[in-house]
């Protein structure tokens, strides 16, 4: 009978990453880069946040679109076919709730009031294709893949690594963002990539918390990082 030896790799981790969802984050990480430097240094080419973000989201959806022709399961296995059940519903718009409040409450502390105005609802359909690309990483491929671990079983392992990676990626990116001052970016995406794990490991659907992204982003920007 075969045993295995201390340098062939465990069975367990063998498989638990899909490589070419890797390559592809990878890949998309690079183009939303040279995007964001183009924005920021080719002031000939008008390029705006609205270009950066869509062509993060055109990217990301054609490659859903070629890998899904290939390998439908991956839809349901990405979150993006799955029912959206009653409890998944009622348990986002709770948590929706309370993060409304949450920035509602910082934005009040910070400057004595918040309003909120007809724009704000334009600037979050605005932002969908920003939001998408990221939970689409965030949770379709990241928590997907390292939800395969054994290290990370249990409920609470795999959404704190989440949220503490998440915000390590807002304190410092080659292309200074957030940008404010006090890196309130950092502060909040570790509770919110949490929770946002939690979710998303309960009820395997990446569509409401894409939305909630986007509404919350506007929110924050203008209750919070405006007045900083």
């Amino acid at each position: 009978m075969k045993t295995s030896t201390t340098n062939e790799p465990d069975a367990r981790f063998r498989f638990a990453f899909d490589w070419t969802d890797v390559k592809f984050t990878v890949l998309l990480g690079v183009v939303s880069v040279a995007a964001k430097l183009a924005e920021l240094n080719l002031g000939d080419w008008h390029f705006s946040l609205t270009t950066t973000n869509t062509i993060a989201f055109v990217f990301t959806v054609a490659y859903i679109v070629a890998r899904a022709r290939r390998e439908p399961h991956k839809l349901d296995e990405w979150g993006l076919t799955t029912p959206v059940t009653l409890p998944a519903v009622v348990t986002g718009l709770a948590l929706f709730a309370l993060t409304v409040a949450g920035l509602a409450a910082a934005g009040i502390l910070i400057t004595g009031s918040v309003s909120f105005r007809q724009a704000f609802v334009v600037e979050m359909i605005e932002y969908i294709p920003a939001a998408f690309p990221q939970q689409f990483v965030l949770c379709s491929i990241g928590l997907v893949s390292f939800s395969r671990l054994p290290i990370f079983r249990g409920w609470w392992r795999l959404p704190l690594t989440v949220g503490v990676l998440f915000c390590l990626a807002h304190f410092w990116l080659p292309t200074r963002i957030p940008g404010t001052v006090i890196p309130v970016q950092m502060v909040l995406t570790l509770p919110v990539g949490f929770i946002i794990s939690l979710y998303f490991l309960k009820f395997r659907n990446v569509l409401p918390v894409t939305l909630a992204h986007a509404v919350g982003y506007p929110l924050l920007v203008h209750w919070i990082e405006a007045h900083l």
